[in-house]
């Protein structure tokens, strides 16, 4: 009787030691895993602040390429009105020399 009682002790105390390395492990788990979700939340967070920032250069990009486009535009304009002015200059200058002829 006292051989399988001190059997079933040293099985007893076995399944002890196993299930205190079990809790160890579960705790060492845990800790692990909180570890890892906050830094998923900290990549999450990052993310969306990159996406903001993205969208934000999409929109000043959009802006960069209107003014672009204005910018062409006018310039054409100004060749345009440049072109148009000098015509009448030549013009008027045209009419002087004219003018300067007949007289003499």
């Amino acid at each position: 009787m006292q051989n399988s009682q001190s059997v079933f002790e040293k099985r007893l105390a076995k399944l002890e030691k196993i299930l205190e390395k079990s809790k160890k492990e579960v705790a060492k788990t845990t800790e692990i895993a909180k570890d890892a979700a906050l830094k998923a939340q900290a990549a999450v967070e990052c993310a969306s602040e990159a996406e903001n920032l993205a969208e934000n250069a999409k929109k000043r990009l959009k802006a960069a390429k209107k003014q672009l486009k204005e910018a062409k535009v006018l310039k054409i304009a100004q060749k345009n009105a440049s072109k148009k002015s000098a015509i009448k200059r030549a013009k008027r200058m045209a009419k002087n020399k004219k003018a300067k002829t007949k007289s003499a």
